[in-house]
């Protein structure tokens, strides 16, 4: 399976995006992003990421998560807060999980904000929630955190195995989800269909959140331009 990209929303302490640099050079991993944070340039980022420094320069600088997720299949989203609309996974239990995806997903792993972590919009955009295990402090800081998913990520053979090469299955990516919902969405309001309660945006936000091989989200599309001819049919 292709390595995930890392993706952090919004950090707050420079120096933590130096740290967080490191673990990614101690992984062998160069793909991550940073959404809407701070500049590190500059700043106590340049002294902490210092021996991984490459690293470091390489990060991407997105304006916002669904930039980020660009041709990302499964988003995986860490969280120290569970609930209603919060169900998470154990970490432990993510290497499994992620062995049923193939070889052609390309995940993304993200963390949230030093002080809050992620919003609800930003879990919305996530495929699973993941919460790393404490038994003092509830939540670990960023960098530690970062290095504690990477290792368990890595340790497990699941991550890396060589998978049966019948498994030829290929996942839509992040943005031919959001596509999906957006013409679903206007194919609903074009019915004035009556979105009681404010329902129908956070529900197509999530499933623009749901993991699709591409065959499946083919047949959606299909579904909604056939129900856009019968409409154009009727009047």
């Amino acid at each position: 399976m292709k390595s995930p990209r890392i993706i952090l929303v919004e950090p707050q302490t420079p120096a933590n995006v130096g740290f967080v640099a490191r673990v990614l050079a101690n992984f062998g991993l160069s793909d991550w992003s940073i959404v809407a944070g701070q500049t590190w340039r500059g700043t106590e980022a340049e002294r902490t990421g210092a021996p991984a420094i490459e690293t470091l320069r390489g990060v991407q600088e997105a304006v916002n998560l669904t930039d980020a997720l660009s041709g990302c299949s499964h988003v995986v989203g860490f969280t120290a807060r569970s609930g209603r609309h919060r169900q998470v996974i154990d970490l432990s239990a993510l290497p499994k999980l992620a062995s049923e995806w193939g070889e052609h997903a390309k995940p993304a792993f993200v963390f949230g904000r030093e002080d809050r972590g992620l919003e609800q919009q930003e879990v919305e955009a996530c495929s699973v929630l993941v919460k790393i295990p404490t038994e003092g402090l509830h939540s670990f800081n960023l960098s530690h955190a970062v290095a504690i998913a990477m290792y368990e990520w890595f340790r497990s053979p699941s991550s890396h195995q060589n998978l049966d090469d019948n498994d030829a299955r290929s996942w839509a990516d992040s943005a031919a989800r959001r596509r999906l919902a957006g013409e679903a969405f206007s194919l609903l309001e074009s019915v004035d269909y009556p979105d009681r309660g404010n329902e129908l945006t956070p529900t197509l936000r999530r499933v623009a959140a749901m993991q699709f091989e591409t065959r499946d989200l083919r047949t959606l599309e299909r579904v909604l331009r056939h129900a856009r001819w019968l409409m154009g049919q009727s009047s």
